[in-house]
Formats: structure tokens, C-alpha cells, sequence
């Protein structure tokens, strides 16, 4: 009875340290990056992110609304605004088209 109520009150908790994880991007395979600058013009933005990817050394090729071609492989933009100490910064993530 007591491992069920440990159980039922620990759940929770890890459902949403599961879906913290999900959301932050940081699974194999995507490509993370906070840029130094904040871009509010999408096309400086995405301009940013080639400069990064080569600096990186990877081949970059913008296709335009989001899609990115890398190294030969096809990505997705995803931007996220995230908080770190109460500073709100925009987090990269080109995901792998599946």
C-alpha cells in the first residue's frame, strides 16, 4: 500500500520532468544553439544561424520557411524562447525531418 501511495504521489513528478526534457530539445540527432544576439527580423535570424552552423564546419543551405539543408541532411527550425535567470534568450533547434 505504501509503495502505491509513493507511487501515485511521485508520478507527477516525473511526467514532468519527462516533458521538460521532450520540450528543451536536447535529444539525439538536433542541433542546439543560443545565438549571442536577440533577431526579431526572421531573415537576420536565419542568416545568424547559417554564420553559426559553418562556423561549426558544416555545410548550410537555407530552403526556406524553416527547412535547413546540413551536411546533406534535412532539418527543421524550431525557435523556442526560453527564460534563464528571469533574461529571456532564443534557443535554436533544427530537428532531422524523419
Amino acid at each position: 500500500m505504501e509503495i502505491f501511495i509513493f507511487l501515485l504521489l511521485f508520478t507527477p513528478f516525473l511526467l514532468i520532468g519527462y516533458f521538460a526534457y521532450q520540450s528543451s530539445g536536447y535529444k539525439k540527432g538536433n542541433i542546439v544553439m543560443h545565438l549571442d544576439d536577440w533577431y526579431k527580423d526572421y531573415n537576420k535570424y536565419v542568416k545568424a544561424i547559417e554564420i553559426e552552423l559553418r562556423d561549426r564546419g558544416k555545410k548550410v543551405n537555407y530552403l526556406g520557411n524553416f527547412p535547413f539543408e546540413i551536411d546533406g541532411k534535412l532539418y527543421i527550425l524550431h525557435p523556442q524562447i526560453v527564460t534563464n535567470a528571469r533574461v529571456p534568450t532564443q534557443r535554436t533547434i533544427l530537428k532531422p525531418e524523419t
